[in-house]
């Protein structure tokens, strides 16, 4: 369970526009996956400060819900969760999506087996800044999919009231993305201004987000690997039942 931490640096003007008019920081969480989806929003902090510090835990579930076209601004709901730790098997039998936790699935990875007839939709959670457990995406369960957590992470400031679980399909915003994988101790820092958005030169780990850009491309990642690796599990766990 590693520990991040993001801190943001504003100025007096920034920080009041940003009460002014109402803006809300939202985060979304990057993830590898074998399956088709869409990104959600996981974070949001309403509580504005010229030092703003965010820090999650990187605490894992798996979640099943009923299959949903992911369509912008829809709100993903979970019907089951299951905290787990990376390297769990959800094996779904029910319906409803309902299922039995095991160990044994790939290392560094959550794997979710559909046994049942009914397609749903399922994914990976993860704690948010309120120990919360809120989705990183959702993704079309047919039969073995397996997801793996990416440290990059996705921040946008916006007036409009998104939610946690929300499908976001476009960017919130002008926004930036951090690479957790080049910091040591789980920590990063970035300035925002108003006029001048996020500070990404020298800072190696920040990416600029464009207003309007298409985030699947940027928080989830489908390898062909990793789509081979499902269809081996599908072959073994078909073999097994």
């Amino acid at each position: 369970m590693e520990q991040h931490k993001l801190t943001i640096d504003m100025n007096d003007a920034t920080i009041d526009q940003l009460r002014d008019h109402h803006f809300a920081l939202f985060g979304l969480h990057a993830i590898a996956t074998s399956a088709s989806g869409a990104p959600t929003i996981w974070l949001s902090a309403h509580y504005l400060e010229r030092h703003m510090e965010i820090a999650w835990t990187e605490t894992y579930s798996m979640f099943t819900t009923r299959h949903t076209a992911h369509a912008p601004s829809t709100k993903v709901v979970a019907t089951h969760n299951y905290p787990a730790p990376l390297g769990s098997v959800l094996t779904v039998s029910g319906n409803d999506g309902a299922g039995i936790v095991t160990p044994g699935g790939p290392a560094g990875h959550m794997e979710i087996d559909n046994t049942g007839r009914t397609e749903l939709g399922a994914g990976m959670c993860i704690h948010d800044a309120h120990g919360m457990y809120q989705p990183m995406g959702v993704f079309d369960l047919i039969d073995v999919d397996l997801f793996q957590p990416v440290p990059k992470v996705a921040f946008f400031f916006s007036p409009i009231p998104h939610m946690a679980g929300e499908i976001a399909t476009r960017s919130l915003g002008p926004g930036v993305l951090l690479d957790y994988q080049m910091t040591n101790n789980g920590s990063l820092s970035v300035e925002y201004d108003i006029h001048n958005g996020w500070a990404c030169d020298n800072r190696p780990y920040a990416r600029p987000i464009a207003a309007n850009e298409p985030l699947s491309p940027l928080l989830l990642i489908r390898s062909s690997a990793l789509q081979a690796l499902a269809m081996q599990r599908q072959r073994i766990t078909t073999s097994a039942r």
